[in-house]
């Protein structure tokens, strides 16, 4: 922490260092420029700073003689706030800047760098025109306002009078915030490249890292960071384009150049809010986000609702809020455990970038120290770092995915091991199911054989009871045998879908069941409506009617005067719908939810298995079928099963064919 305060310090002390300007360099004095002395070849070019001769609210003729009321003022400046003997100037207006200047008696060919004046400016060098910037005048309706900045070659001589007319009616303050600069043709020539492909190089590369973390956004939507740092690079394009060189003045209107300098500036403050608490939610920055959100929508919509000359007054209000929201985002990272942040000290060097830049950028747009433009630079190194610091990421996140997807990978092998495991036990278990299920049935068919023969003998009633007793548990017995089997058989097989008669299967079902002493007691009542052909699994359908009819013979009610088992049956071409009915015991409410529960036992009244109902939604679910139940205790219950008809899948099957 301490050397980070420290490389802060360092780096405000640079900007410091910057706000000085060498003794040595001449500068203007009272509307004159000594550079007798100045040699072109040995120094610098030389920015024309100093005291220029000041004509307020006058536009002198060019080949005008020096004038005894001139008054003087710095240059770069605004003229906002000057002070003139008997009044305090505007920031609308018009004036004459002069400067003569006496160059070196051997000079070489020179060179004059016009960058921009608020709002329209007109140079004269020795009593010619040599360049405009729009159109002076003396009125709102008759100016023109231009940002045109350009290298104006001079002429070989040993003195220059430059005379330059500057209106401002479409501004929040005039006068010339840039001085020009002089040097020798080749040197002009070459910083203006300089300065172009440096501009050029910075857009590119803030345009380079737009796209590259928008492409990256799209991949991966769940971090909004890469989406907010590319809306951010774009901005700051837009920024540059409309500042320094005014590369987008050819294109769009002097006011919507104005317009895009201020958003692009103003826009930049929410978006870099919500890019810091996307990267660093721990920070709390969500209130910032929306306090920046809100302030900025207020001062954008100013900007595009008002003309420039109200607009732009909106600047250093701005610039106030700015800076105080980034010192208070700036502390609350700081003291919210700031050392356990990842890439902390690159994000907050590259945002000390900005903000120093950003200061020295709002310091000298309004005159108040004599350095140039840094925001480009600052934004360029933290966009860099910020750039970096997000690859950093991605790249950790892309190896812990790689790292994960190898864990994922064994897992998934270990996965597949068990699922074949478990597949052989399950076929295994099956089996041993299915045979052992056979082989008890066997016997126990044997026994009731058995049984009938010897009712064929002479035996006592004593022997006959005893008889019946043991056929009602054999029949017990092999009827919770035929639901393992049952069972088994719905969980092993798939569906064969074939030609169904429901009045046979029914009436098949209820023979195995006619030794029930209550079977001739009950009415059984049977009615078919079929329009067309049937097609459904046959052994899962006795499954499912064997168990419903059978828990209707078995829980009927013996104190109904006319107990019934009613079975109605609609097929069409799409469905079957089976509707059993019974007046028999029927099913408490508290019962309701779980009948269908393995091995769950709603009545104790007759002995089962509790598997019956179980494995009649089984069945039915196995054939995409549904089922509902309504019943009163002491009044009946009712089923209503729906069973899609395979008719139509099949002659699909059949005519492809």
């Amino acid at each position: 922490m301490h050397q980070f305060f420290g490389l802060l310090a360092i780096m405000t002390m640079g900007v410091l260092v910057g706000c000085t300007t060498p003794s040595d360099i001449p500068k203007a004095e009272n509307g004159r420029l000594d550079l007798t002395h100045w040699s072109w070849e040995k120094q610098n070019d030389l920015m024309l700073a100093g005291e220029w001769a000041f004509h307020w609210n006058k536009l002198i003729p060019p080949d005008a003689d020096q004038l005894q009321d001139t008054s003087h003022i710095a240059v770069p400046s605004t003229w906002l706030f000057h002070s003139l003997p008997n009044q305090r100037l505007p920031g609308s207006g018009y004036a004459t800047y002069r400067l003569q200047i006496q160059l070196p008696p051997d000079s070489v060919p020179l060179s004059l760098r016009i960058n921009t004046a608020s709002t329209a400016l007109h140079l004269w060098v020795n009593g010619k025109s040599v360049y405009q910037a729009g159109k002076v005048a003396t009125s709102y309706e008759n100016e023109v306002p231009s940002f045109d900045p350009d290298i104006i070659p001079l002429p070989a001589v040993s003195s220059l009078d430059i005379m330059i007319y500057v209106s401002n009616h479409h501004y929040w303050k005039g006068g010339m915030w840039d001085a020009p600069v002089l040097g020798t043709s080749s040197s002009m020539l070459r910083h203006w490249i300089w300065d172009y492909a440096l501009t050029f190089f910075l857009i590119g590369s803030f345009i380079i890292m737009a796209l590259y973390h928008l492409i990256l956004y799209t991949h991966r939507r769940s971090d909004p960071s890469s989406l907010y740092f590319s809306i951010f690079c774009l901005l700051i394009v837009i920024r540059t384009l409309s500042t320094e060189l005014y590369l987008i003045s050819s294109l769009l209107p002097w006011n919507w150049v104005i317009r895009a300098e201020l958003l692009s500036f103003y826009l930049c403050v929410p978006v870099f809010t919500a890019f810091a608490h996307a990267m660093y939610p721990a920070a709390s920055l969500q209130p910032l986000v929306k306090v920046g959100t809100v302030t900025t929508t207020l001062f954008s919509i100013t900007v595009i609702v008002l003309p420039p000359q109200w607009s732009s007054y909106t600047v250093l209000p701005f610039e106030a809020f700015a800076i105080g929201l980034s010192m208070v985002g700036f502390y609350k990272i700081l003291f919210t455990r700031w050392y356990h942040l990842d890439g902390i000290v690159i994000f907050l060097l590259g945002f000390v970038c900005v903000f120093i830049t950003l200061v020295n950028d709002s310091l000298y747009a309004n005159n108040i120290i004599t350095t140039f433009y840094m925001a480009p630079f600052g934004l360029f190194m933290f966009l860099f770092s910020q750039s970096a610091l997000l690859s950093r990421r991605f790249s950790r996140l892309a190896n812990d995915l790689e790292l994960s997807n190898g864990q994922l990978e064994r897992q998934n092998q270990q996965i597949e091991e068990k699922n074949e495991a478990l597949i052989k036990l399950n076929q295994e278990m099956d089996v041993f199911v299915y045979r052992t299920s056979h082989d008890l049935r066997a016997p126990l068919t044997s026994l009731l054989g058995i049984i009938s023969l010897m009712r064929h003998e002479n035996i006592s009633p004593d022997l006959s009871s005893y008889l019946d007793l043991q056929e009602r548990s054999i029949h017990k017995l092999d009827s919770f045998v035929r639901e393992i089997l049952d069972y088994s058989r719905n969980a092993r097989l798939e569906v064969i879908p074939q030609t169904i008669d429901f009045r046979r299967l029914i009436e098949e079902v209820y023979e195995l069941y006619n030794y029930l002493p209550q079977f001739n007691l009950i009415s059984k009542k049977i009615a078919v409506h079929q329009s067309d052909p049937f097609m459904g699994d046959l052994k899962r359908l006795e499954v499912i009617l064997n168990n419903l009819i059978s828990n209707a013979l078995r829980y009927y009610n013996p104190y109904q005067e006319q107990p019934y088992i009613q079975i109605d049956i609609e097929v069409s071409k799409t469905e079957a719908s089976i509707h059993i009915q019974d007046n028999g015991l029927g099913i408490a409410p508290e019962h309701m939810g779980r009948i269908f529960d393995m091995f769950y036992r709603a009545s104790s009244h007759q002995e089962g298995s509790g598997l019956g109902l179980f494995l009649v939604k089984e069945t039915i679910e196995k054939m995409h079928g549904t089922i509902l139940v309504h019943s009163v205790a002491n009044e009946g219950t009712s089923f209503a099963i729906s069973l899609p008809n395979q008719l139509v899948s099949s002659l699909a099957t059949v005519n492809v064919k």
